[in-house]
């Protein structure tokens, strides 16, 4: 923290209400580096849920610098605030917390607010049932006349009408217990405190630093927060770039890319493993935003390999995302890679995958692999995997289910769709990305009956067994006869033999995949299957 820089922190406590008037008032704006909203309905419930019990919601903070040098985004949830005063704080910690309060205490007929969309007030509109006493954001358009909007608690003309409202459709017993109701929440609601710290000077750096340190309940603290706000210059938001970047994975499959993966592979462009590296030190670089464009190109280069090279149609099929970091730094290093380069980092990937690599090594060891892994990417050593020891690897054994939660069982996915993409002679652009694993024999569910689904490739069922295959994955009409229109069996490890006999499809086709894949991890070196492939698992034949 810079010493030169007068900064005086004091800690502050008001009523809910005067700090939502605030916001209002526009005293307290949203920075335009702060991040979207984010928060769902579980969220949203449990925060008023949470002031109703009396419970702290955690501490806010805010920024007054000495000049308001960043711009501020007038919106907060459905609204657009009219004001545009001249001196105002910046909210640098609390968005999401005050975003969902303001949005459900705020009259939408209020004159200083302006509503943006009424189609999506509803999301943010929190109702009180108060026949039983429990927040509520009911989906149906239709809603009792026992559920009130929270904004009605705290206008007095609005709870007025409610009230009178509500005796018309009760007896004076129910309305009265439902107004008492009412009046016990609005009193709670406008006696609700919280404490905040105001941080008075410095400058951005200073109120971040500050806020990293404070043991603040609110969720709104994370990496990619720090350096929106470290990094926001000349209209460059991060996380908007980050979001751009998910749009141009869509055609992989790979949207649901965690933001945290992306960032670790922006620590990792560095040059040092992201786990040693802290993340504001990337704010500090002269050149952090041509870092991230450069990083955002790697990880499409990264992407399009993992897709087209190794059939990884999607990314939940991804066994480690320490593969997509890796790779995406040896694009970084090889930006024309040569065909051999290519096939090692692709025999690289099964070893990694099958041995689980990256789950059997500590950080130490995860910082040598690097290493390694970075020499090949330079073009010094021509293998990019790391042993301790000159270890042999060992396969774990056959998984069980198709689960996306293991490694072991995501090779095998991939090996499956290798399988069949290879043996088929299928056209990688002809496939328009991955489904499912569906079953050949429903309900159950085990790995020699299930079944890679790859868009593009029509083998539908009948209108018969539609529904039944769009409902419970059931591709029990392949069993039907030998002959489904572009199914090949021999490649989805089926003997057609065995289709006479349905009982004896699961211990045929286990011992088809566990023969195959034997084969295929042999070829790779370093690893070690099962050692007595035949006395191993459920179909022993001893």
């Amino acid at each position: 923290m810079d010493s030169n820089n007068k900064i005086n922190v004091k800690p502050e406590i008001d009523r809910l209400i005067n700090i939502l008037d605030y916001v209002k008032k526009g005293r307290l704006v949203v920075p335009e580096f702060q991040r979207d909203y984010i928060w769902d309905k579980k969220q949203r419930i449990d925060l008023f849920d949470s002031i109703k019990r009396g419970f702290p919601i955690g501490s806010l903070l805010f920024w007054n610098p000495e000049s308001n040098e960043y711009d501020y985004n007038n919106k907060i949830g459905p609204y657009t605030l009219k004001n545009s005063p001249n001196k105002y704080s910046y909210i640098i910690d609390g968005y999401q917390r005050i975003t969902t309060l303001f949005s459900a205490l705020i009259n939408p007929e209020d004159e200083s607010v302006q509503l943006q969309n009424k189609n999506n007030l509803q999301d943010y509109i929190v109702y009180y049932d108060l026949e039983n006493q429990e927040f509520s954001q009911p989906t149906s358009k239709k809603i009792e006349p026992y559920y009130i909007p929270l904004y009605y608690l705290v206008d007095t003309f609005m709870f007025l009408s409610f009230s009178d409202n509500i005796k018309q459709f009760y007896d004076d017993e129910t309305s009265t217990r439902y107004i008492n109701r009412a009046k016990k929440l609005a009193t709670i609601l406008l006696d609700y405190s919280i404490a905040f710290v105001n941080i008075n000077g410095g400058s951005i750096q200073d109120s971040v630093e500050i806020f990293s340190r404070i043991n603040s309940k609110g969720s709104d603290m994370s990496p990619m927060w720090m350096l929106s706000a470290l990094t926001y210059n000349d209209g460059f938001k991060f996380s908007e770039e980050i979001e751009n970047l998910k749009l141009k994975l869509v055609t992989y499959g790979f949207e649901d890319l965690k933001t945290e993966i992306i960032l670790q592979c922006v620590e990792t462009a560095t040059g040092k493993i992201y786990f040693d590296v802290k993340t504001e030190s990337l704010a500090k670089r002269s050149d952090f935003k041509e870092l991230c464009f450069k990083t955002f190109e790697n990880i499409l280069k990264a992407v399009d390999f993992l897709y087209y090279e190794l059939n990884v149609l999607n990314y939940k099929l991804l066994p480690y995302n320490l593969q997509l970091i890796f790779i995406t730094e040896f694009f970084k290093n090889k930006e024309q890679p040569s065909l051999e380069e290519k096939e090692a980092l692709k025999k690289w990937f099964w070893q990694t995958s099958y041995s689980n690599y990256f789950s059997i090594y500590s950080l130490s060891k995860q910082r040598k692999a690097f290493v390694v892994f970075q020499e090949f990417s330079k073009g010094k050593i021509s293998t990019p995997l790391f042993k301790a020891n000159d270890e042999k690897f060992t396969v774990s054994e056959f998984p069980k289910t198709i689960y996306y939660g293991s490694v072991r069982s995501k090779t095998l996915a991939l090996f499956m769709i290798k399988s069949l993409i290879e043996k088929s002679n299928y056209n990688i652009e002809d496939i328009k990305g991955f489904d499912d694993f569906y079953s050949l024999k429903p309900p159950l569910k085990d790995s020699e009956f299930m079944i890679p689904k790859l868009r593009g490739i029509d083998y539908s069922p009948s209108e018969n067994n539609l529904s039944s295959y769009r409902k419970y994955r059931d591709y029990s009409f392949i069993l039907l006869d030998d002959s489904v229109q572009n199914f090949d069996y021999y490649a989805n490890f089926i003997d057609t033999k065995t289709l006479q006999k349905a009982e004896d499809l699961g211990r045929s086709r286990y011992y088809f995949i566990k023969r195959e894949e034997n084969d295929f991890v042999n070829s790779l070196n370093e690893l070690e299957y099962e050692s007595s492939f035949f006395d191993l698992g459920k179909y022993s034949i001893f």
